[in-house]
This record gives structure tokens, sequence and C-alpha cells, in this order.
């Protein structure tokens, strides 16, 4: 899959994902997340971005976001990501942690909502929620 088919782009789909209801947080970054269709289950994850004027100029957004692109991309190249569709919502604190502490919360937020959507899944029995 090409890392464009891995964002989400409209604004229906980030609607879709902050009104599902699953979400975790950490640190400097908060996670929302949707299951998609059952057909898309074993495909990689797709992220779309929430970054916030409050927390710099478009440098610093833009590094942040940079800096998350990489880490998502990351996840999906190694399988650690499947069906989802997440929003990462950049929070303070951000801008000012390196690579290393971005990637590490993203992976333990992102591990947290696929089990999170395991057990919703088994729950429900369906697949889609």
């Amino acid at each position: 899959m090409k890392r464009a088919d891995q964002r989400l782009r409209r604004k229906s789909d980030f609607d879709a994902v902050f009104q599902s209801g699953l979400r975790a947080s950490s640190g400097a970054l908060a996670l929302r997340a949707r299951r998609r269709a059952d057909e898309t289950v074993d495909d990689p994850c797709r992220f779309g971005y929430a970054i916030s004027s409050k927390l710099g100029g478009a440098v610093v957004r833009n590094r942040i976001r940079r800096r998350l692109r990489e880490s998502a991309g990351r996840l999906n190249r190694e399988g650690d990501c499947k069906g989802l569709d997440l929003v990462i919502v950049a929070r303070n604190g951000a801008a000012q942690a390196d690579f290393g502490r971005l990637d590490a919360t993203l992976t333990r937020l992102v591990g947290k909502m696929m089990r999170q959507a395991a057990r919703r899944d088994e729950h429900d029995g369906r697949g889609e929620w």
C-alpha cells in the first residue's frame, strides 16, 4: 500500500474516527481509533494528524507531523497496526519531545488501541463498531 493510501484526508473520515469512542492518551499524544470495514481488516492502518496552532508556528507543527508520520510508517511497515483508522492528536509537550520519545509513546498507544479493538470485536462479535 502506498504511503498516500495510509493517510486520512477527508473531514468525514476524521469525524467518523472522533465519533467512534475508542481513545487513549499518554504524555504528549492522544489517539482516537475506529475499525474499518471487514474487507480492510488486514490492511495497514490509516493515520490522520491533528496538531493545533497553539503548539507553535508552522515550522514547529510540521516538525511534529514529520516525526509522527515517520513513526506511523514504521508501525505499518512492521505490521504492528492493521485495520484501524487512527487520528493522532498532538498535545502540549509534543514540540519539545524528541523523535524517540514520540515514537515510543505512539507505539505504546497503538498497541493499546489494537488490544481495545480486539476486545471490542470479541464482545460485539461483529468486527465493526
